[in-house]
Order: C-alpha cells, then sequence, then structure tokens
C-alpha cells in the first residue's frame, strides 16, 4: 500500500472519529426546544381593576366624605362646589358624590362662611378671629382677590349683576347703614340707616327692592322693612312677631315667616306673607327657614321637621346657638291648600339627621341638605 493511500486512510479515520464526538457533544448539552433565553420571555400583563363608581340606592345618602361650607350647582353642570370646612379648600363632586376633583387648593385657615354669586364665578368669604370679622371678595374667573372695607359685618349679593348689600358702622359717627356697592366698594350709595347691631339682608326676587331685617331672638321683636335698590323711602312690611327669620319665593310674591310662638317662646311656628308683609297665615309646621326651599312653582316647598327639641329650649335662641340637635323628617307642602306629604316614610329614615341650607338640582329630581350633625352634604332622591 503506498504511502499516500495510507495518509488518506487515516486522515478519514480521525474525521469520523471528530464527526463522532461532536455529534456526541450536540446531544449532551442542547437546550430544550421549550426554553427561551431570558429577554425573549413573553411578559405577563398586569391589569389593575377599575373601582367601580358609588351608587347609592338609599333614599339619604351622604354624598360628601368631609363637613362641608356652602354646598351649592355649579353652573350649566350636573356637579356641585362646596369649600371643606376642615381647611377652606374647593372641590367639585357629582351627584352622586363621585369625580371629586380639586377647584381651588388654597387652603383657607379661619374661613366660617361663604356667599357665591348668583352666577358662582364669584364669592365673598367671610373669616371670624379673636372676635373680628372680615370679609374677602374673589373672582374666580379674573383669578382676582381684594379685600372688603373694615367695620362691615353682613353682606347679600344681589339677585343679578355684580353688586353687594352690606351692612356698616361708622366708629366715628356710630351710626348703622344699609348700603350697595360694587364688591371693591366703588360706586357706593347709602339706602337706609339700621337701628339694630345685627340684621339679615336678602333681595325681594324680580323687584328694584332689598329686605332687611334684625337677626332672630325670641325676647325681640323682629321688625322686616325694605327700600328701593336705586334709594327713597323704607317701608315696614311685617312686626308684632318675635325671633322671626325669612324666605323668599323665587318670583318675590311670598315669603316664609319662621318665628317663636310667644316673647321667648319654646315653640317656633312657620307662617307665609304675601310681598306687601299682608296676608299672614299660619302654616300649621314648626320648623325654621333654614330648613325649607322653594320650588320654582312658587307654592310647593320641601321642609325638614325637626324633633327632639329639648322642653327647655328658647326658640330659635338655642337652636341657631348650635345647643342641641335635631331629628327631621321630610316633607312637601302646599302652601295653598296646606297639604302635607311625606318624602320619605319613617321606617326609611335609619339615622339621625339636622338638615340646613336645603337646595335642589335644576329639575328639582333631587334634594341636598347639610346635616349639622356631621357636617355632611346629603342627598335625597325624589
Amino acid at each position: 500500500m503506498s504511502i499516500s493511500k495510507k495518509i488518506f486512510i487515516i486522515s478519514l479515520t480521525l474525521f469520523c472519529i471528530a464527526l463522532l464526538f461532536f455529534g456526541i457533544y450536540s446531544l449532551a448539552f442542547k437546550k430544550p426546544a421549550t426554553e427561551l433565553p431570558v429577554a425573549e420571555k413573553k411578559a405577563t400583563e398586569v391589569v389593575t381593576p377599575k373601582i367601580p363608581p358609588k351608587v347609592s340606592t338609599a333614599p339619604i345618602t351622604a354624598i360628601s366624605d368631609e363637613a362641608v361650607l356652602a354646598p351649592t350647582l355649579a353652573k350649566d353642570t350636573n356637579a356641585i362646589k362646596y369649600y371643606a370646612k376642615s381647611n377652606g379648600r374647593v372641590y367639585q363632586i357629582d351627584f352622586d358624590g363621585n369625580g371629586k376633583r380639586t377647584f381651588s387648593d388654597k387652603e383657607l385657615i379661619g374661613l366660617n362662611d361663604v356667599l357665591w354669586s348668583p352666577d358662582k364665578s364669584r364669592v365673598i368669604t367671610k373669616f371670624t378671629s379673636a372676635g373680628t370679622t372680615k370679609f374677602y371678595y374673589y373672582d374666580y374667573t379674573e383669578l382676582k382677590s381684594l379685600p372688603l372695607k373694615n367695620n362691615v359685618d353682613e353682606i347679600a349679593w344681589q339677585n343679578s349683576g355684580n353688586r353687594i348689600f352690606y351692612k356698616y358702622y361708622d366708629p366715628a359717627t356710630k351710626k348703622r347703614t344699609l348700603n350697595i356697592s360694587d364688591p371693591d366698594g366703588t360706586n357706593w350709595v347709602k339706602l337706609a340707616d339700621i337701628n339694630f347691631h345685627n340684621i339679615s339682608i336678602a333681595q325681594i326676587p324680580q323687584s328694584s327692592l332689598v329686605s332687611f331685617w334684625n337677626k332672630p331672638d325670641a325676647f325681640f321683636e323682629t321688625i322686616l322693612k325694605s327700600v328701593p335698590i336705586i334709594g327713597g323711602e323704607e317701608k315696614t312690611l311685617l312686626k308684632g312677631v318675635f325671633g322671626a327669620n325669612y324666605l323668599w319665593s323665587d318670583n318675590g310674591s311670598l315669603a316664609l315667616v319662621s318665628h317663636s310662638d310667644a316673647k321667648g317662646g319654646a315653640k317656633i311656628q312657620l307662617s307665609l306673607i304675601n310681598s306687601n308683609g299682608g296676608e299672614f297665615k299660619n302654616l300649621d309646621l314648626p320648623t325654621f327657614t333654614s330648613k325649607c326651599v322653594w320650588l320654582k312653582d312658587n307654592v310647593n316647598l320641601y321642609c325638614a321637621m325637626p324633633a327632639k327639641i329639648p322642653t327647655s329650649a328658647i326658640l330659635p335662641n338655642d337652636y341657631d346657638q348650635e345647643k342641641f340637635h335635631t331629628a327631621d323628617t321630610f316633607w312637601k307642602i302646599n302652601t295653598t291648600t296646606g297639604e302635607k306629604n311625606r318624602i320619605i316614610e319613617l321606617d326609611k329614615i335609619t339615622a339621625e339627621y339636622d338638615a340646613i341650607n336645603l337646595f335642589l338640582n335644576n329639575d328639582e329630581s333631587i334634594l341636598f341638605f347639610t346635616n349639622r350633625t356631621d357636617g355632611k352634604l346629603y342627598r335625597i332622591t325624589l
């Protein structure tokens, strides 16, 4: 056998041995077909479950999670704006209490009252500290703020327009006056002299008159007066009742009167007068104007009727000073016929509510109120 042939056979043998060892190596160390490199493994998708909005079917439902100040319908929306009583921030929620968002996150420490303008774009805020009261004006459209003049202790918005009514005390002359002006104090006009230390002010709707009366006190006669907004002679509409408060109907034709049953009395009565103070009519309802709201028909009312009033209470003084809380029932009253109907049956009222500051949504299908017991905003679906 030639040398070249021997070399070929040896080379071929070595190649076959090498090929055999390669096959054994591949079988021993090959990765399973189902295993993928870490970078190629498919990620597991994590889905966060959505929390459904709360929708209560209870007859009376809390829709705020905190104590509120000055809740009001937000203009042109199915929502409510309010100030948080704890810190003065402004929030907006829908009618079920969902969709809460911050309308203003500025904290207003010491805030104790808020007056919204009729178009809800401006406010007058009231702060009290160490017995001193101070008012501020804020425009949410222009983001403009300014303090009102000193020695003002009562304010009300004009029903339309940008002007305000206010009671002013002049420390130099010791005189008190009712005035109208722009919120910044310009275009000021005196309307009437005031003989009382504390008064309430309310423009008579759909009229050029503003009404005013001394704050209710069961031991003093309440005198209701009116005066033209452009200035002129004042007129006494009603006197001879004690501890009275008033709530005008939307068209200004009628006013509710809540008053003591006698001087220093322990009972409260709800009555009715016309725009001139005449046709006094007892509605036979023991409740306060702060627990009532007029419907748009200017005939019917929704009212909370208080119970659990202490027998020793002087009304309305002790109630206004929050010496006790009531347990209310809820009624619809026709002021023409005197018909009264419950809007919630007794067995459906499972808690105690001291309802004040009642208001309705635009189609009058929902009644809102603030519960003095816990300060929260509640809803009744009618």
